[in-house]
């Protein structure tokens, strides 16, 4: 296979409804674990501290604010974390979308490539794998129409010229039939 072309993206937002749900997922769980453990943790050591010595209310006031700065933080490196592997997804999910828009309007040559880091290598594989047999089948079955329209004008041309007019039409168009089999595909 040949070496595939290198591009670069240039929207981070390939696929927007799938980053964004994806996002979102990622951006809900890390919330949720964060909530649970952390709230928990937190609160567990709040207790401890402030029931042995309760002197330390105020400088919990002040760790409270820091926290909270410090989830902020946390939230935002883990938005931009999962727009990063978003981006991974969404940009082969978007090749594959176009490539298979091309192979169904009838364009065998083309192949999938996908810059390197992309995830789905495999299926982009298996995909022009896929296209790769289909092209033979098509050029088999080219072949096979071609060797059978040189049989209908191998048996047009011992017919007499006024001899059987409708065996004639009917050789004529099978012939135009079989020519016209595989045409819509490029291989």
């Amino acid at each position: 296979m040949t070496d595939a072309p290198k591009f670069q993206r240039r929207t981070v937002l390939i696929k927007r409804s799938l980053q964004l749900r994806y996002i979102g997922m990622v951006f809900a769980s890390v919330l949720l674990a964060s909530i649970i453990v952390g709230g928990d943790i937190y609160i567990t050591m709040s207790r401890m501290m402030l029931s042995e010595n309760p002197g330390l209310a105020p400088a919990f006031a002040q760790f409270d604010a820091i926290i909270l700065v410090k989830i902020a933080l946390y939230l935002a490196i883990i938005l931009l974390i999962s727009l990063f592997v978003s981006h991974r997804f969404a940009g082969p999910v978007y090749r594959f979308e176009k490539s298979a828009q091309l192979v169904a309007q009838g364009d065998l040559t083309h192949r999938v490539s996908l810059r390197a880091g992309d995830e789905l290598v495999e299926l982009q594989d298996d995909f022009n794998a896929m296209i790769g047999s289909l092209q033979a089948l098509i050029r088999k079955d080219r072949n096979l129409a071609s060797r059978l329209a040189e049989r209908v004008d191998a048996a047009l041309r011992k017919l007499a010229p006024g001899e059987a007019s409708a065996l004639r039409e009917d050789l004529a168009s099978l012939k135009v039939e079989l020519e016209h089999l595989t045409a819509s595909f490029k291989v």
